[in-house]
């Protein structure tokens, strides 16, 4: 992967990191951007040779995201904590929505969408592609204590747990409206740890994301922990935070899954769980 991202079609960006998932399996991922539609597909028709490794199952989710239909929110500049996705390559701009439940959906231009209850599937051996048929929402939500001293220990003793109990219990209920999360450790390019992590999740709609982190006490539980961080330290924040949240209509979210079990990544909307 790290030849084929070196390709002249490669991605603008790319990160790297691992997670275990809801059968124990663990699973190497890579974050890889383009910004432009064409060069993405002139990669993938590089690759289409190219043999899978033996043994292992692997799998690809594609997001085609309007510039509408997305919005970003960090706590630090880009040039304070060099940390990962679309702020490596576009620059970031100050925003006065924030801070109020609800705030994601005013920094997006466009976010209305149809919520997704299934998807298209066809199945080839063991090979199986998937077609979202409606709306989607996918957010990366990450954390960076890279340059943390004053907040370290606090954050990964205290918040970093409390996080980690919300986003399994959001694997382990599909009625959240989540279709699937992953707990991410983050890597450099050759999988050597970084003092970074984020979480990647799909849920039906945004507003399924939205109710989750309103409403139900195990996000409202990782609110407090956070909140209480700050007001135990007087010191200025040193832990960067920060998110992406894209709401896809219709017919941009495509994925491959080769040799998975059935509860990998979108599998689950063919079973139709999410009412």
């Amino acid at each position: 992967m790290r030849a084929r991202f070196r390709s002249p079609s490669g991605p603008d960006v790319v990160n790297r990191g691992s997670f275990t998932d809801s059968s124990g399996l663990t699973n190497t991922i890579w974050f890889a951007y383009w910004l432009k539609p064409t060069r993405h597909r002139s990669w993938l028709a590089e690759g289409m040779g190219s043999a899978p490794v033996p043994g292992a199952g692997w799998w690809r989710e594609e997001a085609l995201i309007p510039v509408e239909a997305t919005e970003t929110l960090h706590t630090h500049r880009q040039e304070q904590y060099p940390t990962g996705g679309l702020a490596e390559i576009l620059h970031q701009q100050p925003t006065e929505l924030h801070d109020y439940w609800g705030s994601a959906r005013d920094r997006m231009r466009k976010s209305s969408a149809p919520p997704t209850r299934s998807a298209a599937i066809e199945v080839h051996g063991s090979t199986v592609d998937v077609a979202v048929e409606g709306g989607i929402c996918l957010i990366r939500t990450a954390q960076d204590w890279s340059g943390s001293s004053a907040f370290r220990e606090h954050f990964l003793q205290k918040v970093q747990p409390v996080k980690k109990r919300g986003v399994t219990y959001l694997q382990e209920h599909p009625e959240t409206g989540c279709i699937c999360t992953r707990e991410i450790a983050e890597q450099d390019m050759d999988g050597r740890p970084l003092d970074r992590a984020c979480t990647v999740a799909w849920f039906v709609s945004l507003d399924h994301l939205l109710s989750w982190t309103h409403f139900h006490e195990t996000h409202l539980r990782i609110y407090r922990s956070f909140f209480s961080m700050l007001h135990e330290e007087q010191s200025p924040l040193d832990v960067a935070l920060w998110h992406e949240v894209s709401v896809l209509p219709p017919g941009s979210v495509r994925a491959r899954y080769v040799g998975c079990h059935s509860a990998t990544g979108l599998l689950p909307l063919g079973l139709s769980r999410h009412e």
